[in-house]
This record gives structure tokens, C-alpha cells and sequence, in this order.
């Protein structure tokens, strides 16, 4: 008699384990999660003042810059472009120029031809960014490019500097004694407002920097859906990075993410994530938690999603 009451017990302990384990993962409703804490990307201290510029934060995300210069191009005007280079480079101090025969950052050309103006005026060059990865930080010059269409007409390479400066995204001056106003002559000088402005620039280390840039997420029951996206909004590309899911302190899920480009991004689908517990309702998703990869910045590298009161 004991032991079929035993054996009663037992089996009803069993049958109470079974039914509340599946009253714990039986399928439920989806909660939708809303942004509690979702820190946005820092945006660029950098003051521009007067000075003006086809886009602010744009520059290459290297301090060395090659560049070629072609054959077509007389010795007078390769002299000129080339002692722009050298002139640039001594008055920023922390950029550098060097040449190479192909694949260069800078592209010069001097076509046979002239783009006339009228009232006796023509243009004796272009420049300007050509290629340009827009991120919401910077806008990275991917390449440039300067047409010569004249030999120098001046001691000191006017026409050479400003395309070159055009390059780097300074748009032209209202100051007839600017370098950048758009219409040349032999006394016109680089501004110190622009030397100052590529110091800052170039000074800002050309590092990645991962960003959340969209997450939803739901839980049901004992489970956790989410999609999230994670863009590089830096100046250098990120080799590898991870990303936690953390509930309680405790990392229940970790994704690589693999490599990503600057500008690009990794979007993550993940179905049925188990959780610690039923009714969990705060869930951290950060990026990079073991600090293993060096960034522009890591405020942006974490959200914290609660559940909200109204079913997805």
C-alpha cells in the first residue's frame, strides 16, 4: 500500500514538473520590446568657422596619400603639381604625399583642351573628390582627381594648390586673396583657417567605429526574437566584431558578426533565443563587450530594450 502511494507521488511530482516546464515554453503572444537606453553616434566637434567646404568631416582615411601624375602632362606642369604636393605637406605637417605609377589616391591629368568661360576667361584647371563613402560621421574621400589644362602661369603653383585643395573638399572663397577664390592670380596664398581646419581633420584617427543603427525585438514567453543592424561609421574597416546579448548581467547569446567595410552594415535575424526565465523584461544587445576592437567612439555600442505594454 505504501509503496503504490509512493509511486502515486512520484508520478504526480513528475506529471507537475512536466506541466509547469511546458506552461513555461508553451507558445504565447509576441510582447514588443521598446528603446529604454539606445545612444545615438557622437557627431563631429570639429569647428569649421568661415571656411567653405563642399561637406563637412570629408577627408581620405590615411595621412599618406599617393598619387600619379600623367604623361600627357608637360614638365612645367608636372613640376608645378608636383611642388604643390611638397608645399601642402609642410604647412599641414601631418599629411604626406608620394607617387605612384598606378591605383593612386589622387589622379592628375592634363588634357589638350581648355574649358572656355567667355569675357576672355578660361579655366585652368578642376579638381575635386570623385569617389566618397558618406557615413553620418565622415565622408571619406575615396579618390580624387585634378585636370591641368594650362602650363603654370605664375612662381608659386596657384592653380595646382587650389585643385588639389578641391580634392580635399574646400569649396571656393569669397576673398579675392584666397587661394580658394575662384578666379586666380600669382599673389593669392593658402589660408591658415584651412591649414588649421586639415590639421583637425587628419589629427582624428582613422579607426572603425561599429554603431546600432535599428533593433526591434519581441519576447515570447521564454523566448527572444529581435532583428537588429549594426553599420561601421568609421574611417577604417572592422575585421571582426561581436555581438551580446545580455540579460541579468549574464551574456546568453554572442554572434560574430564578421568583417564590415566602412559605410556597410550586418543585419542579424535571430528567431527563439532562449532566456534565463519567464517574464524577463529588460534585454541588453551590445556590441564589442570584451573591448577588443579600438574605436572612434563606444557610446554607440549598446540599446536596452524593456518590454512594453502593447502586443506586437
Amino acid at each position: 500500500m505504501l509503496g503504490k502511494i509512493i509511486t502515486s507521488m512520484v508520478i504526480l511530482s513528475l506529471l507537475f514538473v512536466y506541466a509547469f516546464s511546458a506552461y513555461q515554453n508553451m507558445p504565447r503572444s509576441p510582447i514588443k520590446m521598446v528603446a529604454n537606453q539606445y545612444l545615438p553616434n557622437k557627431t563631429s566637434s570639429i569647428n569649421y568657422g568661415n571656411v567653405p567646404v563642399f561637406g563637412k568631416n570629408m577627408r581620405f582615411n590615411h595621412n599618406m596619400i599617393s598619387y600619379s601624375i600623367s604623361k600627357n602632362c608637360s614638365k612645367p606642369r608636372r613640376d608645378a603639381m608636383v611642388e604643390a604636393f611638397i608645399l601642402l605637406a609642410n604647412r599641414v605637417k601631418i599629411i604626406s604625399f608620394y607617387e605612384v605609377k598606378k591605383d593612386a589616391d589622387i589622379d592628375v591629368d592634363c588634357p589638350d583642351t581648355y574649358l572656355d568661360l567667355g569675357k576672355n576667361m578660361f579655366a585652368a584647371g578642376e579638381g575635386g573628390p570623385s569617389e566618397i563613402i558618406n557615413t553620418s560621421l565622415f565622408k571619406t574621400i575615396e579618390k580624387g582627381k585634378i585636370h591641368l589644362y594650362d602650363d603654370p602661369r605664375c612662381n608659386y603653383p596657384v592653380v595646382e594648390i587650389h585643385e588639389l585643395l578641391h580634392v580635399f573638399g574646400f569649396a571656393h572663397s569669397h576673398d579675392p586673396n584666397n587661394i580658394m577664390y575662384n578666379v586666380s592670380s600669382c599673389n593669392q596664398k593658402i589660408s591658415k583657417d584651412v591649414i588649421a581646419l586639415l590639421q583637425k581633420l587628419y589629427s582624428v584617427q582613422a579607426l572603425p567605429d561599429a554603431m546600432i543603427s535599428e533593433l526591434n525585438a519581441t519576447t515570447k514567453g521564454k523566448y527572444l526574437n529581435f532583428n537588429i543592424t549594426i553599420i561601421n561609421d568609421g574611417l577604417s574597416k572592422i575585421k571582426s566584431i561581436d555581438l551580446t546579448v545580455v540579460v541579468d548581467g549574464k551574456s546568453i547569446k554572442t554572434i560574430n558578426l564578421g568583417s564590415i567595410d566602412i559605410g556597410y552594415g550586418r543585419t542579424i535575424r535571430a528567431e527563439n533565443i532562449r532566456l534565463p526565465s519567464w517574464g524577463v523584461s529588460k534585454v541588453d544587445f551590445v556590441v564589442d563587450k570584451d573591448n577588443k576592437v579600438k574605436e572612434l567612439y563606444k557610446n554607440n555600442n549598446f540599446a536596452e530594450m524593456v518590454v512594453g505594454s502593447n502586443k506586437a
